[in-house]
């Protein structure tokens, strides 16, 4: 059997970007609804545009695939909306469901059965364990987190046996994805409900003066023809990140990696495409971790965020013609009237549409020109407001309309998009009229035309007028088939008559799939009312009280609270008899300690965490407190059901369904989102009961990455425009970035809450 075809996923923020993925190349594109998706301020999609892009997609020949991205963090007074979302995609027939919220996981799975579920790359899955703990739930695909290198991801999807995704091109975030709440503390809009105010792409200064820059703001994915590689190492589906950007930037980077996965493109096809894409939309670029470890230089740009576009040429000189002035260079493509130029300055770059244009050999003969060609040295005039340009300085096409023309595309017709679901129908003639019955969901639906009937003169020709009649469905999503036509009597029936009969069973059709939606619908909030009204009973294995949070290498101490909670990470228990020695000292100053796995434990990082546990729970620790499912997944796998878990912060507590989901995974409590508010948590509290752990008094990780930020050197301080303060640390081997002052949160009613205390 040949292997199949890996998949080139691309994004479609809008119905037309859908088209031109589809047009240029892509096996499947994925997509949001108007709300539930981490990409909400994209166009997205009505439940009708994504049956009918759907549709389209199935029809295409080979067909192809649509994606539903669900992929927030959802509040308890959004479940209904969320089973909406979910009841679209069932209905649409989509290929899959991109979650990341562990209650959609479970309103999913529970009620939608038939959806395919994806974990989103917010899941934040990094490891072998991770992808595991996936499998094990019934997830289909897992999405990689951006970090991980080509050698990790080949071992775990040659480890597993899961559909993995990897993004390939686009933009990136400073961050690990799912764990990033920079946007939510400091801007209040969550990127994990899809509300991302780009925090890192701002300017910071340093706490002591020093000038801004832009430290966290990162360069670009593009990993070019290393996708082979990718493929070579098991990859299902590759990724073009950019739900934001338009039909254009879609069809170009589509049309670029179909070429490079195909390999019938020469090399300077190749090159020609991606100065095309450059041209829409380009950011300086990295393959980030691909080949492993990279200097933050090569990851990061501090000077300037934004498009540049494709590089052409530099400015050779500034001419003047009375008071008009004339950027004089020789490009190395062609550039017509209307294409964006863009000047590298220091600061900021200049940008200007083309407007005048003319032949630099002959700048005083006849009138402009409308386009030259690659090669030829030009003038081009340059705006009133021009700033001054240094012979030398480099010039980007940041817009071509010759890459307008060469991507454009047609919209598919009505008949392309239009549902089309089979039933077994019959149509029975009789003298009294005519009769048309389908089966829907095995009930039967009958309508009938009453009409007198006689002999036919050609009854050869009634089964063709028949089936003619109720062929033309239009946009109607009911297809007649199999057709059976019941006429012992060889009766004439009108085509006006079959026709009526046609939309009149194809609207009783509509009318009972909708009672059927509705009541499906009252029956599964039914069924949630009673399944969260009462979440937990205690299992008594969690103190009530107050717990705190330190790290396993500060100095050991008696910590005044009902529970210390042990944070330790990989390089904490290299040494696994030292690593247990200072375990017993924080036990014996403490008595009840739980230890806290980290949420990012990457390839041989997992391994020593899990000798650890192991280790711990031979020497008589029970009780641990995990980051994320894979850390979850391990502890079970190592201790059994008799350990005792907290879900941390990071698996996202944020709604009944989600602690629901946490309890019936052997979790005993669970730390709230730190970014939920106090009025949320209040909600929780009174759902949940004991089960919910209040961050009191916290100062959580705004950002976890692998790259230290550039900064000048020995800075750990910096001010955002607004006046915020930040820390940034490593610890772990990662750079952490917190707020200066700590979270905290007031609500009465918790029983048990939580204070973080690694600041001191």
């Amino acid at each position: 059997m040949a292997p199949k075809r890996t998949e080139l996923l691309a994004p479609a923020g809008s119905f037309d970007a859908a088209c031109a993925a589809f047009r240029f190349g892509a096996d499947a594109v994925y997509l949001g609804l108007k709300s539930h998706s981490a990409r909400a301020e994209a166009v997205n999609f009505t439940p009708e545009e994504l049956a009918a892009v759907t549709a389209f997609a199935h029809g295409l020949s080979p067909r192809r695939a649509v994606y539903l991205a669900a992929n927030t963090l959802i509040r308890d007074d959004e479940v209904r909306g969320v089973a909406d979302t979910l009841g679209a995609a069932a209905d649409a027939c989509v290929d899959g469901v991109i979650v990341q919220d562990i209650g959609v996981y479970r309103l999913a799975r529970r009620y939608f059965p038939s959806l395919s579920i994806h974990a989103s790359t917010q899941m934040c899955v990094h490891n072998e364990e991770g992808a595991r703990a996936m499998k094990d739930l019934g997830f289909s695909r897992v999405v990689f987190a951006r970090e991980l290198t080509l050698r990790e991801i080949a071992a775990i999807a040659a480890a597993v046996d899961i559909e993995t995704e990897v993004f390939i091109h686009g933009a990136l975030c400073y961050g690990y994805s799912g764990l990033c709440l920079f946007s939510a503390l400091s801007a209040g809009r969550s990127g994990n409900r899809g509300r991302c105010a780009y925090c890192c792409r701002e300017r910071f200064s340093g706490a002591d003066g020093t000038a801004a820059s832009f430290p966290f703001s990162m360069r670009d994915l593009d990993l070019g023809r290393d996708v082979l590689r990718l493929r070579d190492a098991g990859v299902t589906s590759l990724k073009i990140e950019g739900r934001m950007k338009s039909p254009l930037y879609v069809a170009a980077a589509t049309a670029l990696y179909r070429a490079i996965l195909d390999g019938a493109a020469s090399d300077a096809e190749i090159c020609r495409a991606a100065e095309d894409l450059r041209t829409v939309f380009s950011r300086p670029s990295t393959k980030l971790y691909l080949d492993g470890p990279a200097p933050p230089e090569s990851v990061i740009d501090p000077e300037t965020v934004g498009h540049r576009g494709a590089p052409i040429g530099t400015v050779a000189a500034v001419v003047r013609d009375g008071a008009r002035r004339f950027l004089r260079f020789r490009p190395s493509r062609a550039v017509e009237v209307h294409d964006g130029l863009q000047v590298d300055l220091p600061g900021r770059p200049f940008g200007f549409s083309v407007g005048t244009l003319r032949d630099a050999a002959r700048p005083r003969r006849g009138t402009p020109v409308f386009s030259l060609p690659a090669g030829v040295e030009m003038e081009v005039e340059l705006p009133p407001d021009a700033p001054q340009l240094p012979r030398g300085a480099q010039v980007f096409c940041s817009s071509s309309q010759a890459v307008h023309r060469k991507f454009s595309f047609d919209r598919p017709r009505a008949s392309e998009t239009a549902r089309s679901e089979p039933l077994p129908a019959r149509v029975t003639l009789a003298p009294g009229g005519a009769t048309a019955c389908a089966i829907l969901r095995g009930v039967e639906i009958a309508v009938s035309m009453p009409a007198v009937l006689t002999p036919a003169r050609n009854p050869a020709l009634t089964a063709g007028a028949v089936a003619k009649a109720f062929g033309r469905t239009g946009e109607s999503r009911w297809r007649f088939e199999p057709l059976d036509i019941d006429d012992p009597l060889s009766l004439y029936a009108p085509p006006s008559l079959l026709n009526e009969l046609r939309r009149k069973a194809c609207a009783a059709l509509d009318e009972a799939d909708g009672r059927r939606k509705e009541a499906d619908k009252a029956r599964q909030l039914e069924t949630l009312a009673v399944e969260t009204a009462q979440i937990v009973g205690d299992t008594g294995r969690v103190p009530e009280g107050v717990s705190v949070k330190v790290e396993f290498a500060g100095d050991v101490r008696r910590l005044e609270c009902d529970e210390a909670v042990v944070a330790f990470g990989a390089d904490d228990c290299g040494d696994i008899d030292a690593f247990l020695a200072r375990a017993a000292e924080w036990r014996k100053a403490n008595g009840r300690t739980r230890f806290a796995l980290p949420a990012i434990a990457r390839g041989a990082e997992a391994d020593v965490l899990c000798r650890a546990v192991a280790a711990l729970w031979q020497s008589g620790v029970a009780d641990f407190e995990c980051a994320d499912l894979a850390g979850l997944h391990a502890v079970r796998r190592i201790c059994g059901e008799a350990a005792s878990i907290v879900a941390d912060a990071s698996l996202y507590s944020f709604n009944k369904l989600a602690a629901l989901q946490l309890r019936d995974l052997g979790v005993d409590a669970a730390v709230a989102p730190a970014e939920a508010a106090d009025g949320e948590l209040a909600e929780l509290i009174s759902a949940a009961g004991g089960f919910i752990i209040v961050p009191e008094r916290i100062r959580p990780p705004l950002f976890i990455s692998e790259t230290r930020p550039l900064l000048p050197e020995n800075a750990r301080e910096l001010v955002d425009r607004r006046g915020n303060q930040y820390t940034v640390e490593c610890r772990h081997e990662r750079w952490i970035t917190r707020q200066a002052e700590a979270l905290v949160h007031d609500v009465a009613g918790a029983v048990r809450r939580r204070r973080d205390f690694t600041d001191e």
